[in-house]
């Protein structure tokens, strides 16, 4: 057993760090000891480190969970073992269906890796950067949008995976698939188009001018403006600034209200210690900004409004607030940190006509588009 988790984290160190293929957390927001695992089209060997020990062929499923320490799979009554790690290495596609959790039925490509931690599975999909890009577009973007736009966001999806191989390290994979990475599900289901805009954008990456690929961040709907990246993160970067973005203003998220009792609300700036003299007391009440906020009511509260807009569950941090009686409306703008590329504006951009290439100048300042497998170039140039 101890030569075989060395073995499984020597493969997995030399995975990641080759840079190909991509190794994805999936199921990551799920807790579970039992998984069925169907072979839906090609053939997987399946090995636990050192040998070959079950080979599935299109159609065959099997039960794996976790005993002790260790993984075991059984082919309904017939053959089973135990091993520290398991592999499925082959050509084709795998259903995915965690025991006991909704997200049940998932679909992948490429490699499989299942291991056991602390008596739960976990589960890793190995596959090719250009093959992950189109379950992110579907779970990302969602159906019935324009070829245009899932250019787009197969890019900026692209760009930041790249850019982003490292944050998942220590736990043995590149990228999560929840939305402290990229949403991912597997291979899309419904967005058919994802395939080709991937295709259509291969390796197309965004770089800034010291050619070095961008932090490609994105959200929902900025509610008519984005913000700088430092207002959100203590990091001020080049290329993501704030603008004026009406295309957004009438897209399905560019407004929200929340309302909720007053002595939540007062019992919450309280625990900030806000400075509730009569002035500013009025303020937190009736607090009706022209434009986005760094802070609440004004740099002397020391409240963000990115902090108020976690604490609270709001959609944004550009909302207005004012009491009704008992309770207190906060009336908002926007969905999402605002920072980067504003989902829901590029849409409306490109059923404006607008090409993606324009898309991504807008949101992004001073950027290049180039195939990745060029950086060097640019760069000794």
């Amino acid at each position: 057993m101890k030569y075989g988790l060395l073995f499984f984290c020597l493969l997995v160190s030399g995975i990641l760090h080759a840079g190909n293929p991509l190794v994805v957390g999936i199921f990551q927001g799920y807790a579970f000891n039992e998984v069925k695992i169907e072979v839906v089209s090609g053939s997987y060997n399946i090995s636990n480190g050192s040998a070959v020990i079950f080979t599935m062929g299109s159609g065959k499923q099997c039960q794996v969970n976790t005993t002790d320490s260790r993984v075991s799979i059984a082919f309904g009554d017939n053959a089973s073992q135990s091993s520290a790690w398991l592999r499925w290495k082959g050509t084709g596609e795998f259903r995915i269906s965690p025991q006991g959790q909704k997200a049940t039925g998932r679909i992948f490509s490429g490699e499989l890796i299942v291991k056991n931690a602390g008596g739960k599975i976990v589960l890793l999909n190995l596959l090719d950067v250009e093959d992950y890009i189109p379950g992110v577009i579907e779970a990302e973007a969602g159906p019935n949008h324009t070829a245009e736009y899932y250019k787009v966001q197969a890019i900026i999806s692209r760009t930041y995976a790249l850019n982003n191989l490292r944050r998942h390290e220590a736990e043995g994979f590149n990228l999560c698939d929840q939305t402290h990475c990229q949403v991912y599900h597997g291979k899309p289901r419904f967005v058919k188009e994802a395939f080709e805009a991937v295709e259509s954008t291969n390796d197309v990456v965004i770089v800034d001018d010291d050619i070095n690929l961008i932090t490609a961040a994105f959200h929902s709907n900025c509610g008519g403006h984005t913000v700088n990246s430092e207002h959100v993160w203590s990091k001020p970067l080049s290329y993501c600034v704030g603008r004026r973005d009406t295309f957004c203003l009438v897209m399905p998220h560019s407004n929200w209200e929340k309302t909720i009792p007053l002595e939540q609300w007062t019992s919450y700036l309280d625990s900030k210690r806000y400075p509730m003299n009569d002035s500013l007391s009025a303020s937190a009440l009736a607090y009706f900004p022209s434009q986005k906020e760094v802070y609440f009511v004004d740099e002397s509260t020391k409240i963000p409004t990115r902090v108020i807009r976690s604490d609270m569950k709001l959609r944004s941090s550009f909302f207005t607030v004012h009491q009704q009686g008992e309770s207190v409306t906060f009336i908002g703008q926007g969905f999402g940190h605002g920072v980067g590329l504003c989902q829901e504006g590029a849409m409306r951009m490109a059923e404006l006509g607008y090409s993606y290439q324009d898309i991504i100048h807008f949101y992004y300042a001073g950027v290049h588009l180039v195939p990745k497998r060029f950086i060097w170039f640019f760069k000794e140039d």
